[in-house]
Formats: C-alpha cells, sequence, structure tokens
C-alpha cells in the first residue's frame, strides 16, 4: 500500500511542477526516486515535524499540492497544533501521509503505535480522513483526492504489503463506503487493514451458519451516514471492526450514526480498549493475542450472536 501511494503521488509530480513533497528525516527505501528526480520540490526537514507543517502551510498558501509523509504518531500528535491552526484553519491544500497505521511498527511498542490517530484527525474541522484497506484502494482514494478535492487530507496508510481486497478500479468516492458482502444476519463495518481479515472472519461465520455483511468505511469523514443506516436497518446486532481505540475512531462514529437515527440497533465495537497496548511483537502477532485476526474477530461476534 505504502509504495502504491508513493509510486501514484510520483506520477502527479511529474506532470506538475506545483507540487512539493516534504518528509521528517524518514522513507527511506520509499522515497529515493521523488528526492532524485523532483530535488527542488523534495524537503527533507529533518527531525523537526512542527516546523514541517509550517513550511507545508506556507507553500500550499503560494497555490502549491504538497505531501507530508511521517510515522503517524510523529505526524499527527506531536504537530496536533500546527496542522490545527497552520493547515485546518487556513484550509491548506495539503495531504498528510500518516504510514504505520495501527499496530503495523509492532516491534517498537506504544510510542509507535497509531491508536489514536483517526479520533484527533476527525475532530478538526475542514480534515478529511481515509483509511484504505489495501493498495488498490489506496491508489484509487489518492487519484480521487488529487482530481477531485482542494484541502486538507489525513491519509492513514500501513507499513507493509497489505493483503488484497479489490481486485479491480472501481468508482471509489471519498465519504461513501463500498458494501464487500451482503448478509441477512448481521454487519461488520471495517476499514484499513482489518477489512481483508474481517473478510476471512464472513468466510469463517458461515460455517456456523451466521451470514454476515461487510462493509469498508474508507472515509472517516465525513462519514457514509446513508450507508451505515441502510445497513443497520433490520439487524439486532452489528459490528465495528478496527485497529485503532474503541474511543473516536471508526466505532464511535457508527455509534454517533446509530443514536442520532433513533435506531434500536446494538452495537460492539471490536478495537483496543483505550489502555496502551504494552505487548511488543510483529504485527501479526499483536492481532493475535488481541483477538483482531480473523479468528479473533469470528469468536467475538460469535460469542455476542450465539
Amino acid at each position: 500500500m505504502r509504495q502504491a501511494v508513493i509510486d501514484t503521488i510520483y506520477d502527479h509530480m511529474k506532470q506538475n511542477e506545483n507540487s512539493f513533497f516534504l518528509t521528517g528525516d524518514l522513507g527511506y527505501n520509499t522515497l529515493e526516486t521523488i528526492q532524485k528526480d523532483f530535488p527542488s520540490r523534495f524537503i527533507n526537514v529533518g527531525i523537526a515535524e512542527q516546523n514541517m507543517i509550517g513550511i507545508a502551510a506556507g507553500l500550499a498558501k503560494a497555490g502549491n499540492k504538497v505531501f507530508v509523509y511521517s510515522i503517524i504518531p510523529f505526524l499527527t500528535m506531536r504537530c496536533f497544533e500546527q496542522i490545527r491552526n497552520d493547515l485546518c484553519y487556513h484550509n491548506c491544500d495539503v495531504v498528510l501521509l500518516g504510514t504505520g497505521a495501527g499496530l503495523s511498527y509492532g516491534i517498537l511498542g506504544s510510542t509507535h503505535f497509531a491508536l489514536e490517530d483517526v479520533a484527533v484527525m476527525t475532530a478538526l474541522p475542514n480534515m478529511v480522513v481515509f483509511s484504505p484497506c489495501d493498495e488498490m484502494e489506496a491508489v484509487l482514494g489518492i487519484k480521487e483526492l488529487l482530481n477531485n478535492y482542494h484541502g486538507p487530507v489525513y491519509f492513514r496508510i500501513g507499513k507493509k504489503k497489505e493483503p488484497t481486497v479489490y481486485e479491480n478500479a472501481f468508482p471509489l468516492k471519498i465519504g461513501q463506503g463500498v458494501v464487500i458482502m451482503e448478509g441477512k444476519d448481521t454487519t461488520i463495518f471495517a476499514n484499513g487493514s482489518l477489512v481483508s481479515e474481517s473478510l476471512l472472519a464472513v468466510e469463517a461465520l458461515k460455517k456456523d451458519g451466521i451470514a454476515a455483511a461487510l462493509v469498508d468505511i474508507h472515509t472517516l469523514k465525513p462519514i457514509d451516514k446513508h450507508l451505515i443506516l441502510k445497513f443497520c436497518q433490520n439487524k439486532k446486532v452489528v459490528f465495528s471492526v478496527e485497529e485503532h481505540s474503541i474511543f473516536g475512531g471508526l466505532g464511535t462514529a457508527v455509534a454517533q450514526v446509530i443514536a442520532e437515527a433513533g435506531l434500536g440497533t446494538k452495537l460492539l465495537r471490536i478495537g483496543t480498549d483505550g489502555n496502551f497496548v504494552k505487548l511488543v511483537g510483529s504485527q501479526a502477532y499483536l492481532r493475535e493475542k488481541l483477538g483482531f485476526n480473523a479468528k479473533g474477530i469470528a469468536e467475538k461476534i460469535k460469542s455476542f450472536i450465539l
């Protein structure tokens, strides 16, 4: 996913001289081609992320499209005030590329986990929050934002090659979810790389006679209220699945939509519980321990339904 996004941005920069790429001393083995071919439009500001946002805002106000790349906690939390006041207040045309979604940086521990970033970014005025599930969706999302959107965007991407969910291109629209699977018994709302795990969980649930719908909510803000309500209709219980805290993420957004509509549908949020994850290990290991892999998701759903 990450490399596909960078390659798409490279193609854009090749055709558009009013585009800049900024990073905070990161991107080795990832950004070298952009650095080599566009040296005057590639800026490594060093470990000065807050200054990086200020530079991005200035470049954007001068009429440029700006991409800013860093590890998610360093980008969204260290720079929160600058993102709020410099980018969002002035509605700057800047795409924040946050790499290492969820537990991607598993061996580096809680300082590098990204489990609160959606909550932080969705609270900001003018900010679009996009969390693709695989390479295809990430590329389609970047192209949609480049072609049809002007303003600040938080683009949440993983670190490694995620399993393929979408084999072919489709008409992706910001703010419109995607129905991957229909099911009469319940609905799973998911995003990011846990969409692929949720898809495997749906297949496992079939063996127990549970027909679950799966809806990919790639855009956290603006959220697709219409689709969420449609797939909560006639369902006693639905589920949200995310590699993020249950506070302020997808689960919170779905709960708000359900509550505001006055539906009686119950919601079970599957995500971290708001405490620090003090385990260390690979992303796959952490998902197994926390119940975020296909088996864990299916077991949680079964225990609530059966």
